[in-house]
């Protein structure tokens, strides 16, 4: 039983912490708080294996399963990686998921102490029925900051490194697909502050998109997007520098930029000759990172 009071009590102090101090919700702290209870907790019964009941848990161990001492040892390396590996945003979910399945496999040691009479620091083992419900809880809870974790840190790195890039938009000057009668090129980064932003945005940015199709000296416009990083980039081609101001001078383009500045927490544009002009997407990014750096 003192191993839930640890739990608990680590969970409740995290629960404190990231609220107040990080000034988060109760939505956003609960699996921070169940991450930082699991890892005291698993920190303790690691050490455990090693020092103070490591007899006890020897003894805990089924007589069908060789080399009890060997199973303590690895099993307490593996609470102890675990435990580390919550506190990493990184690797907490994968840390959750295998301190899930390592609580499952070791069940039968607890349902043989609980039968068998065995005891821990001279106390009598937990009895069946609450220790498969702390068990349970555990499990729970882990699972809990596995599927918030995988969300945040595995599916949304995976998910947000994807760019859609519409296609492109020719203007008055663009007598052929092709670009030799650009002058200037610009490109341009917009970062807003939060992904819910960001379909209104996209609406704003088809609309400018669709007026440059009847902007004099406009050859083409490429709009690519980033929904969940809630980045947008531009990459377009005049005939000079005069028409490109003329456009992002315009009644609409200035509307646009003044009601979304306030959402934006970046912009990074630059102009070249078309002759200087990079050729792919990742050149683009590539460019304007480096005139953010530049900064």
């Amino acid at each position: 039983m003192s191993v839930l009071f640890v739990f608990l009590a680590a969970t409740l102090a995290a629960l404190c912490a990231a609220s107040w101090l990080g000034r988060r919700n109760l939505r956003e702290a609960a699996p921070l708080a169940l991450r930082g209870g699991l890892a005291v907790m698993f920190l303790v019964t690691g050490v455990s294996h090693f020092a103070g009941l490591r007899d006890d848990l020897v003894a805990m161990v089924p007589p069908v399963l060789p080399h009890p001492e060997l199973l303590v040892t690895v099993t307490g390396v593996l609470e102890l990686a675990g435990a580390i590996g919550l506190l990493v945003p990184r690797t907490a979910a994968w840390a959750a998921g295998g301190l899930a399945l390592l609580m499952v496999a070791m069940f039968p040691a607890n349902v043989y102490a609980a039968t068998a009479g065995v005891t821990l620091a001279g106390e009598p083992a937990t009895a069946l029925l609450p220790r498969a419900a702390m068990q349970l809880l555990y499990i729970a809870a882990a699972i809990a900051v596995l599927v918030t974790h995988w969300r945040q840190a595995v599916l949304r790195d995976r998910i947000g490194k994807l760019i859609t890039v519409l296609p492109r938009a020719y203007g008055p000057a663009a007598a052929t697909p092709e670009t030799s009668n650009a002058g200037i090129v610009l490109v341009s980064r917009l970062q807003l502050h939060s992904a819910r932003q960001v379909p209104s945005f996209l609406l704003a940015s088809l609309r400018l998109r669709r007026a440059l199709r009847h902007a004099p000296g406009a050859v083409w416009l490429d709009l690519a997007a980033q929904p969940l990083t809630a980045t947008f980039w531009t990459w377009s081609a005049w005939t000079d520098e005069d028409a490109m101001r003329r456009y992002t001078g315009s009644d609409l383009h200035a509307h646009v930029m003044r009601t979304y500045r306030p959402q934006l927490q970046g912009v990074t544009f630059r102009t070249l000759p078309a002759a200087q002009a990079p050729a792919t997407w990742p050149e683009v990014r590539g460019m304007l990172d480096a005139t953010n750096a530049e900064r």
